[in-house]
């Protein structure tokens, strides 16, 4: 299917954990960058999308935090493979090509090309995105195991790419679209990457608590959020 649909319609089409479902199909979870709701894939087709969403959310489900998808997941690994990172800006892709063993490093083209030809070879079997939570376990469990390619590229070197994607996008700064209301940080305890802190150089003798802040912190009351800025590189 081509894009169409916004990317938050196209996400809770799987239906999504608890805390999407009490907010309600129409009322999105806050985040920094919720001007991105409502516009189309920049990379990924919205089939794409409810793939990696079912695929994700089995990696980091919802507990006391949200689910990868809540938090944004997919629509980090969108914006990354939309970029510099998934046409493979810093990979060396001239030809000629040999052959070459796992321990050489990257062998399968560029990352955008991995995620579509694998994701492509996928829906040609069971649906995961109709099976119920202990079924689609089930089908990432067999995922992670699976040997045979995927189309032309291995499967493990498709999981591990999903996997790294996956916990990229959950703790990277919301800058690059996932972690939505710092729920990586706030899970690990991480306050964020603060430039200054001019304001407490005389604190002395007891521990501060500080809520995560990140590159392009903006108060949730604000009417201007972050501009989009260049994905992963």
């Amino acid at each position: 299917m081509s894009q169409t649909y916004s990317r938050r319609a196209v996400l809770a089409r799987i239906g999504l954990g608890g805390a999407a479902a009490a907010a309600g199909a129409t009322t999105p979870l806050r985040h920094a960058f919720a001007q991105a709701d409502a516009i189309p894939w920049y990379f990924l087709t919205d089939d794409e999308a409810r793939w990696l969403a079912a695929i994700t959310d089995v990696l980091i489900p919802e507990d006391d935090f949200p689910s990868a998808t809540q938090a944004g997941v997919v629509d980090y690994i969108d914006f990354a493979l939309a970029g510099d990172y998934g046409r493979g800006e810093r990979l060396y892709m001239r030809p000629p090509f040999f052959e070459g063993a796992g321990e050489q490093g990257w062998q399968v083209g560029t990352p955008a090309s991995l995620i579509r030809t694998g994701l492509t070879a996928l829906r040609e079997g069971n649906d995961v995105t109709a099976l119920d939570e202990a079924g689609r376990e089930r089908w990432v469990q067999a995922l992670s195991e699976y040997e045979e390619p995927l189309g032309d590229v291995p499967a493990g070197t498709f999981f591990d790419e999903v996997h790294s994607l996956t916990n990229e996008g959950y703790f990277a700064d919301p800058i690059y679209l996932g972690n939505h209301d710092y729920a990586g940080w706030r899970m690990v305890g991480f306050p964020g990457a603060h430039a200054y802190y001019t304001e407490r150089v005389d604190d002395h003798g007891y521990r501060q608590v500080q809520p995560p802040m990140g590159i392009a912190h903006t108060d949730a009351r604000s009417d201007s959020p972050p501009r989009l800025i260049g994905g992963r590189g």
